[in-house]
């Protein structure tokens, strides 16, 4: 995959180096040493399979496919999503809380949840392989290169992962505007158990079949004006609300 621009390129260089494999650089721009590309270019060769190819300024339009690729790119190594089969195996080392995203479409969203997971220790996400957003360019500049640090499972069928978690005692809770406040303290006796955490599409919600297969359904009180959050924002302070303290 070719991402591109300078804070993208940055994070993978000082953080995902073994994932990195070509940096292409501006000719123009690298005549001025602009100081941005300092540190980029200083680690370099302190990656061993990485390397500095200078290229024109329309090569790299080419190659990004925009003119906003801010006269940098790289070469980086994804490894493929892991499976139902994964799984199933590594269960038993999930976290206490994981995240079920029910067909999201933006890929940013995607990318903000996992930067979210990371921030608060979450290892898992489990999303639907068909119909749904994917590990793409958007969600890993939108995660700032986060969702390389957490597992994200792609499953033919959400109800056989949901069910698969109910064997492993997990509870499966569900946001819904119709749901409960997430702030009765009925439901402070799930802090520190092990939960996951349904989000759904930002267009339709949870469907409805995946509703059958909630515990309880819990929603954020709304205050203000606005009618709904982020789904990304959303995720967070669900999250947050059942972390043991």
């Amino acid at each position: 995959m070719i991402i591109y621009g300078v804070n993208p390129v940055r994070d993978f260089v000082s953080f995902f180096p073994e994932k990195i494999s070509r940096v292409f650089l501006s000719e123009a721009k690298m005549d001025k040493s602009l100081p941005e590309y300092s540190e980029i270019i200083s680690k370099i060769p302190l990656i061993p399979s990485c390397d500095i190819k200078y290229v024109s300024e329309k090569e790299l339009q080419r190659m990004t496919n925009t003119v906003k690729h801010q006269s940098i790119a790289a070469i980086i190594d994804i490894d493929p999503p892991k499976n139902f089969k994964d799984l199933k195996e590594d269960i038993k080392n999930m976290t206490d809380i994981v995240l079920i995203l029910d067909h999201l479409n933006d890929p940013q969203n995607l990318g903000a949840i996992s930067r979210t997971c990371v921030f608060f220790n979450i290892n898992t996400i489990i999303i639907p392989k068909n119909r749904s957003v994917r590990i793409s360019l958007g969600a890993i500049k939108a995660s700032a290169g986060a969702i390389f640090s957490i597992n994200i499972y792609e499953v033919s069928n959400l109800i056989n992962a949901i069910k698969e978690l109910k064997k492993n005692h997990y509870w499966i809770i569900g946001t819904d505007i119709n749901g409960e406040n997430i702030n009765d303290k009925k439901f402070n006796k799930f802090k520190g158990d092990r939960l996951a955490i349904i989000m759904g599409s930002e267009q339709k919600g949870i469907s409805r079949i995946v509703q059958k297969s909630c515990d309880v359904f819990i929603k954020i009180n709304r205050l203000g004006k606005t009618n709904s959050l982020n789904v990304s924002v959303a995720a967070g302070i669900f999250i947050s609300r059942f972390l043991d303290d």
